[in-house]
């Protein structure tokens, strides 16, 4: 009798489970990053807009609001007071004023 290789089906419950831990930190409350000043936000800024990077942008809260979670996406231009970010539901618009932290972000692997 010979043995039948079943490919990759046997590595199914190894990436399961490096997957669910990430979705499971992914899913931890977002904690207040600190904020930056009006120079440090235009620098990224302008970096993201000549290299089409992806950035992580944190938005003003009302005081003893939970903070909310990033807004992920592309920077795809800016327009007076306003940037417009590519997102995965959309165009979305925000105001630099609004702007609490903005960082360069790369895609994170779920596996390794």
């Amino acid at each position: 009798m010979t043995y039948k290789d079943r490919g990759m089906k046997k590595w199914g419950g190894f990436i399961l489970s490096e997957h669910t831990a990430h979705i499971e930190q992914a899913n931890q409350a977002p904690q207040w990053k600190a904020a930056m000043d009006e120079a440090s936000i235009q620098d990224v800024l302008e970096h993201a807009l000549s290299h089409r990077v992806m950035l992580a942008i944190q938005e003003h809260q009302a005081i003893g609001i939970e903070a909310k979670a990033d807004i992920l996406g592309q920077l795809i231009g800016i327009e007076g007071d306003s940037i417009y970010i590519r997102t995965s539901s959309g165009i979305k618009a925000i105001e630099l004023s609004n702007i609490r932290h903005i960082e360069e972000r790369r895609l994170e692997k779920w596996y390794s």
